[in-house]
């Protein structure tokens, strides 16, 4: 007979990881800049390795990004109250698919175990409603507009890196090509579609970022001959991510990319002409580089480009093969709650294609969340969405390049289901339509300063210098380094 109902080594393990989770929760509710890199870095982790490995076995499997997005979870749930729903774009719609989630994973861990119910539901629900929720209800600070951006572009490098060191090892093949290493067959690509898209998105924010502010007055400007080459790297290095883009051979996110430069050329304000003469600059582009395709100046890489785009032409490409699927999901019986609030995580996506039995999911998030959290779900998603773009909307030229990523999200759900790291950029997107919220908007340069509010009697010990700076950091909704936000109820109202 066993006195611990596990054995000494998992106990053990389960007495060292209290302390551990204590401290990541400390971190995740005081340093939200730390929390962000450990996301992040846990996804280009899991590239790197081939996997995720367990860190815990304690009858279900408990990896490293589980726990992290336990801690995010719980701590934006302690958040949740101290903020105004009505007044947050898409965060009312956002709480509903969490709890949508949960009772499905409830009902999944009833009928068919826990073990079944968390796999089903982990990566594509947990994870990336986590990380969305702690981004969305992070406290107002000026430095996290700064940490987001950054932290994405050094994933972004992460993964330029990674595909360059895969290609190195095994050489660039055509995405159909069939590779074995130590008898076991792989993928070509030397990274997922996932980290394709980050590369993608990591170019549309050096792109589209919006314009740099104006000097203080006594300030030298950046221009000049510093300034022209920052912006020559930051083009540089857009193309680069771009080209390796091209080279991963991920299809829909070669969409995705061609959707949001469309985006973008659409949103970004121009004069005189300036939409056709870029249009025009396109065109006389990309015909330059179909004759040096035709020419044979690409070599083996032209070859490899072109099986990869033939292999979506055929009868028995990918995205074919997804669609037979959708339709046989779509077409299978369900009761009217199920239509509702979908079925329970754990109970399988079997579908029928080409004769065969296929088990994993369907490949299509919008048609994922309407299994699992049904027509509501589907909505309460669309209208996370809505509401944050229309938010972003009021940012004009400030808020582009999130607008833009948005769009990559919503074209790649459609072959895809949602990826740990698209968390990041939604939660970070909802988190900057709070700043565009109606009573919560920051100044806009170049508007003029508000009107100061009539003199209060000082109190006793607090210096005249202390209050003022309280007053203008309410205004903006920023910190100071090292200390507490500190808000004056005649400036500003909390949301």
């Amino acid at each position: 007979m066993r006195l611990l109902p596990v054995d000494p080594q998992t106990l053990l393990m389960l007495l060292t990881a209290l302390p551990l989770v204590g401290l990541l929760l400390w971190v995740f509710a005081r340093h939200c800049g730390i929390a962000i890199g450990l996301l992040l870095g846990t996804q280009v982790w899991v590239v790197v390795a081939g996997g995720q490995t367990a860190a815990l076995d304690i009858g279900v499997r408990v990896y490293p990004t589980d726990i992290l997005d336990v801690c995010a979870i719980s701590v934006a749930l302690m958040r949740v109250p101290r903020r105004n729903l009505k007044s947050q774009a898409g965060l009312a719609a956002l709480l509903a698919m969490v709890a949508l989630t949960a009772w499905s994973t409830l009902r999944g861990a009833a009928a068919f175990g826990l073990q079944a119910a968390g796999n089903d539901s982990r990566t594509y629900f947990w994870h990336f409603l986590a990380i969305t929720l702690y981004l969305a209800t992070a406290p107002r600070s000026a430095s996290l507009s700064r940490i987001v951006p950054r932290a994405w572009l050094a994933t972004a490098a992460a993964y330029a890196l990674l595909s360059v060191a895969g290609w190195a090892d095994r050489g660039l093949h055509a995405a159909n090509a069939h590779l074995a290493v130590d008898g076991v067959a792989v993928d070509s690509r030397p990274v997922p579609a996932a980290a394709a898209l980050v590369l993608a998105q990591a170019a549309m924010l050096l792109l589209a970022q919006g314009a740099p502010a104006q000097p203080a007055a006594g300030v030298p400007g950046r221009g000049g001959p510093g300034g022209g080459l920052r912006m020559s790297g930051r083009h540089l290095t857009a193309f680069v991510f771009l080209v390796l883009v091209v080279l991963l051979q991920h299809r829909t996110v070669w969409v995705a990319t061609v959707m949001m430069g469309l985006a973008w050329w659409v949103l970004r304000p121009a004069r005189g002409g300036q939409r056709f003469v870029s249009a025009g600059a396109g065109a006389v582009a990309l015909s330059l580089a179909a004759l040096l395709y035709a020419a044979g100046a690409f070599g083996a890489v032209g070859g490899s480009l072109t099986d990869s785009f033939k292999e979506t032409q055929g009868t028995r490409s990918t995205f074919v093969w997804r669609m037979l699927g959708w339709q046989d999901l779509l077409e299978a019986p369900r009761t009217l709650a199920q239509w509702l609030v979908g079925a329970p995580f754990g109970s399988g996506y079997e579908r029928f294609i080409g004769g065969g039995l296929v088990t994993v999911s369907p490949h299509d998030y919008y048609l994922h969340i309407m299994l699992r959290l049904g027509l509501v779900g589907l909505l309460a998603l669309l209208v996370v969405y809505f509401r944050t773009w229309s938010r972003l909307a009021r940012g004009g030229t400030a808020t582009l390049a999130l607008r833009v990523v948005m769009v990559g999200q919503l074209v790649l759900f459609v072959s895809y289901s949602a990826f740990p790291e698209q968390a990041v950029l939604l939660g970070f997107c909802l988190w900057q339509a709070r700043l565009r919220s109606a009573d919560g908007l920051p100044p806009t340069p170049g508007a003029p300063a508000p009107v100061a509010p009539a003199p209060r009697p000082e109190p006793l010990g607090r210096p005249a210098l202390t209050e003022q700076e309280d007053a203008a950091l309410s205004e903006t909704g920023g910190t100071r380094e090292g200390t507490a936000c500190k808000t004056s109820p005649s400036v500003t109202k909390q949301t």
